[in-house]
């Protein structure tokens, strides 16, 4: 007679949970801002990332995917009387810059959600492109969803646009997650 306790290991085996691997880290990328004032971001994985200056000298982070399905634009702009410190005051400052991508969208309105950062405070609105839903094959460079916000701390607002084609998956999430969590101040040393 056999021992039944190879095959009680495997019924047991078989019951327990998976285990999941840890989760991919994230690369962090400093930008220097002004007045040695430094962000970090946690750039998700399988993301690369471009650090460019605007006209004014102002810091502009770029973070795409290799298949060009998500594309985000960070834009750094100082804030040193904390125009931006009310809800009301980020939500109109929304009104005046996206309000353009109302009229082409299927929410025909800007239906503004709080971001909830660790730090600081925000706000976003989704627009889909109603001239792109229900296409299977989208021009290059051409995104159905348009994720569009403010992320104030003290004497600094970054705004974002996050273009994409839908937005529940796991790279979505983690780019959302990135500017709740991510997208902080870390002091820069001093010289």
């Amino acid at each position: 007679m056999k021992s039944p306790l190879p095959l009680l290991l495997f019924a047991l085996a078989a019951s327990w949970p998976a285990v999941a691997s840890p989760p991919a880290k994230a690369r962090e990328e400093a930008v220097f801002l002004f007045e040695n004032r430094r962000v970090v971001v946690a750039v998700p994985e399988g993301f690369g990332s471009s650090l460019t200056r605007d006209e004014n000298g102002m810091a502009v982070l770029q973070i795409t995917d290799p298949k060009e399905r998500y594309s985000l634009e960070l834009r750094f702009l100082p804030d040193p009387d904390g125009r931006f410190a009310t809800s009301r005051a980020r939500r109109e400052q929304m009104v005046e810059m996206f309000s353009e991508h109302v009229g082409a969208s299927t929410e025909q309105g800007m239906q503004f959600e709080e971001l909830e950062p660790k730090s600081g405070a925000g706000v976003y609105c989704l627009f889909t492109d109603a001239k792109l839903v229900g296409h299977s094959k989208l021009p290059p460079g051409e995104y159905i969803h348009l994720t569009a916000g403010l992320k104030t701390w003290r004497g600094v607002v970054a705004i974002f646009r996050f273009f994409s084609n839908e937005t529940t998956s796991a790279e979505y999430q983690a780019v959302m997650k990135m500017l709740r969590e991510s997208v902080h101040e870390q002091p820069a040393p001093l010289r």
